[in-house]
């Protein structure tokens, strides 16, 4: 068995692993906020990342052939048969638990060192999944019957034996239903109801439904972004829409101060595209990328943009003031200093992410390597309180280094904006987290 081989299987127990991770995740944070399972989802999800960052990356991504893969041309009918939740989580968990045992039998090979590692987080998936089953039996009732009675197609009527003809036929027989008490009319202060996201499943971990702010939507969305990418609103059409179908999470618009009527011609032409391709997805928070402007806080406003990220120099607390509470606030930092401070920002409240760097040579200033990275991971224990990523010259031949740090998002330019074929540049880099 070659050290290739080695690695395919490795990056194959990988992928699998860190998927069923997240799936477990999402039911614990998106259907109940359930904050104390979230949180040791997302410590085991680190370390996991971790584990899997002490791999040598460019072995493991040499090593991916996808198309030769002859497992994803065997399916069994339960792959796609999922009757509850319990069947959703029962079959992650062992995902999970049977990727953590073939990672930590195969990295014996080429990289013994982390082998412990996967050992620790397979009994950790146990331990988790006895804590979210645990949860759902405290009910007391089932919540399975509770989900396919909610989004089961109402039942057709049953046919109503024939009797003495009518005079007057009627359209659907039924028996007369109580008369309903008048309702009763709203206070005249009480304000319009705004549609707002519900958490869609009240049913998990026993919580009740309560409506989700536009800012804890697009927050959500933030967390599982992985790929930002700046936009000069200023490029040609084709270009623009081009960008708009790639799978990008978060579109940055970068507006150039010194253009004729920057920013409004530029950020308003962008809109036309956006409607054009991503329109009808406005308010879908969950499937469509987030907007922000860079620096034009007043203009990501007035704008609606989700939201706007501040170059340095820029008080935080204004711009949150400028933008309201429900669009996501960024600042860039270059210093240990201002990303603990950013960070501390981010605990209150007034910070949504941060962006690190120049990590490497580019327009955007000095670089900071990657030491900085590396030092902002060592400071923070756990998660960060919000998601990093790190920006400034990163392309296909240092974004390694940029992982190696620590770090697992990226935000990209001209690796991007100025690729021949920009929805395959995109394709690529999303294709290494």
């Amino acid at each position: 068995m070659s050290k290739r081989e080695i690695y395919r299987i490795l990056d194959a127990a990988a992928n699998r692993g860190r998927e069923a991770l997240r799936v477990v995740e999402d039911a614990a944070r998106f259907l109940e906020d359930d904050a104390e399972l979230t949180a040791r989802l997302k410590e085991t999800r680190h370390r996991f990342a971790a584990a899997q960052n002490r791999f040598d990356r460019r072995e493991r991504l040499d090593a991916r052939d996808v198309a030769a893969d002859v497992g994803t041309r065997v399916e069994t009918e339960d792959e796609y048969r999922r009757t509850s939740l319990a069947d959703v989580l029962a079959a992650n968990f062992a995902r999970l638990q049977e990727a953590a045992r073939s990672l930590e039998e195969y990295s014996k090979i080429v990289a013994p060192e982390v082998a412990r590692d996967w050992e620790q987080i397979r009994y950790a998936a146990y331990a988790l999944e006895k804590i979210a089953f645990d949860a759902l039996a405290r009910r007391g009732s089932d919540p399975f019957e509770e989900l396919a009675a909610e989004f089961a197609a109402p039942a057709e009527p049953e046919p109503t034996p024939a009797t003495e003809p009518t005079a007057t036929p009627v359209e659907t027989p039924r028996s007369e239903p109580e008369p309903e008490p008048e309702p009763t009319p709203a206070p005249a202060t009480q304000p319009t109801a705004t549609p707002v996201e519900t958490v869609a499943a009240p049913f998990v971990f026993g919580g009740a439904q309560r409506p989700k702010t536009d800012r804890e939507a697009r927050r959500a969305r933030l967390e599982t972004a992985s790929l930002c990418v700046y936009v000069d609103p200023a490029r040609p059409d084709g270009e623009l829409r081009d960008l708009l179908r790639a799978d990008i999470d978060v579109f940055q618009i970068v507006v150039d101060p010194n253009s004729e009527n920057a920013p409004d011609a530029q950020t308003e032409r962008f809109f036309k595209r956006w409607r054009e391709t991503r329109g009808s997805q406005a308010r879908d928070f969950e499937s469509r990328p987030l907007l922000l402007l860079r620096d034009y806080v007043d203009w990501a406003a007035a704008l609606s943009f989700d939201g706007a990220t501040v170059d340095r120099g820029f008080d935080w607390n204004v711009a949150r003031e400028t933008l309201g509470p429900d669009a996501l606030l960024g600042a860039t930092v270059s210093t240990l200093e201002e990303a603990e401070a950013g960070l501390r920002a981010g605990e209150l409240g007034v910070l949504d992410f941060l962006e690190v760097g120049p990590v490497f040579a580019s327009q955007t200033g000095e670089p900071t390597g990657t030491a900085l990275l590396r030092t902002i991971v060592d400071r923070v224990e756990g998660e960060p309180s919000i998601p990093l990523f790190a920006f400034g010259g990163v392309d296909f031949q240092n974004c390694d280094e940029a992982f190696d740090s620590g770090f697992e998002r990226l935000a990209v330019g001209a690796a991007i904006l100025n690729a021949p074929d920009k929805r395959a540049a995109a394709s690529r880099f999303k294709c290494l987290f």
